[in-house]
């Protein structure tokens, strides 16, 4: 069902010849299309002629925003190409569907039943693709009480307890700082893509329908947690930057100078640590809020970097807490395979951007650049039959 697919960021790759119908718009499937893209898939974006899609306006430059390129559109649709279509006019339906018929792969995040009522949902894609692979992804699922309800990042951290634990006791919950659900969801999503081309490979000629819930794909992440409150009938949370393995040598301690955080879990690690700090006899202490307390005056005594190379020297797992700008600009990330050069051609830029998360020979080398809206409009619909593209 494929045609030959357009250029690729990195010519070739695993996903090379399938091609992707994205109808997604916002972070978590954008991210997702965003991550085939990088894998060698044809991905083509699907937008409404009146640009709504808020994160070709949200964040850099006023220049970056006026051109529809913000920062959050930029780091997420290399390499796709764009086409504009009112999917609420009949010949522009008509048109997706002669999309649809080369696709491998079709992506939506709308509210469950709108593509349906649009005429674009998986039974009525099947009827023209039989092996079509549809990928739907919402807030909550197509069923249940809340399945009709708005999902942005922010409602399902508070909605799925993932706000609840974040924070301290005396602040109440917070909200982790990125929108963490929107980019756990995503991921979600390539795996449901990659498995679903999988199965597709040992039985093909059958049509799959995925769906990835934001609230499942988030709340299958705290499992611990959960077991530990069905067993237990208690609940962790709000705990600051107390360690998850429950010890006083782990945690995030304010220095002199900034702050540093130590995983000191095992008793090995806790001695060396105790060591470095000329503290042997806290490992004796039966109160862990004593151990704590003394830990912080050790650590008071001199800056978060003296700390991070002597803790490190001594073969204790410890860093200094780095804003982003820092991270990224660590010798540690200078040949890293997930930050690549994008250019932006619109504007005379060429940008550091994310690419894939993890090293492969057959990774991107650089980023092909992000689509303007519906740049590539007249040269898809050019290759449609000729009754479908007027």
């Amino acid at each position: 069902m494929t045609s030959a697919p357009g250029p690729t960021p990195s010519g070739e790759g695993p996903l090379a010849g399938i091609r992707v119908l994205d109808l997604t718009h916002v972070l978590a499937g954008p991210y997702a299309t965003g991550q085939l893209a990088l894998m060698g898939a044809e991905v083509i974006r699907v937008e409404r002629p009146a640009g709504d899609d808020f994160v070709r306006g949200h964040g850099g430059t006023e220049e970056m925003r006026a051109a529809g390129l913000g920062a959050s559109f930029l780091s997420q649709n290399s390499g796709k190409r764009s086409i504009t279509l009112d999917l609420k006019e009949p010949g522009a339906r008509d048109r997706l569907m002669e999309l649809a018929k080369t696709a491998d792969v079709m992506v939506e995040n709308f509210r469950p039943g709108v593509v349906e009522r649009l005429g674009v949902g998986f039974d009525q894609i099947r009827v023209v693709n039989p092996d079509i692979l549809y990928a739907s992804l919402s807030g909550y699922g197509p069923d249940g009480p809340l399945a009709g309800r708005p999902a942005y990042d922010h409602i399902l951290q508070g909605l799925s307890g993932l706000m609840a634990m974040t924070g301290e006791p005396q602040g109440g919950p917070m909200r982790v700082g990125l929108p963490i659900v929107d980019y756990v969801a995503g991921q979600a999503l390539v795996a449901a893509v990659l498995a679903g081309l999988l199965q597709r490979a040992r039985v093909p000629g059958e049509a799959q329908y995925l769906h990835v819930s934001m609230l499942d794909a988030m709340t299958t992440l705290m499992g611990a947690y959960a077991i530990h409150h069905e067993t237990t009938g208690k609940l962790r949370g709000l705990e600051g930057n107390r360690a998850f393995a429950d010890t006083p040598f782990s945690g995030r301690f304010d220095c002199a100078e900034g702050a540093v955080v130590i995983t000191a879990n095992t008793p090995a690690q806790a001695t060396r640590l105790c060591a470095a700090l000329g503290r042997e006899e806290l490992l004796d202490a039966a109160d862990p809020t004593q151990v704590a307390e003394a830990l912080r005056a050790v650590f008071l005594s001199h800056g978060a970097d003296h700390w991070e190379a002597r803790l490190s020297e001594a073969n204790v797992p410890a860093a200094r807490v780095r804003s982003l700008a820092e991270a990224l600009a660590h010798p540690q990330m200078k040949n890293s395979a997930a930050w690549r050069d994008l250019p932006v051609p619109q504007l005379g830029l060429t940008l550091r951007a994310p690419a894939l998360p993890f090293a492969a020979p057959w990774g991107p080398k650089a980023l092909a650049p992000a689509p303007t809206l519906g740049q590539h409009t007249d040269e898809i619909l050019a290759d449609l039959p000729k009754e479908a593209a007027v």
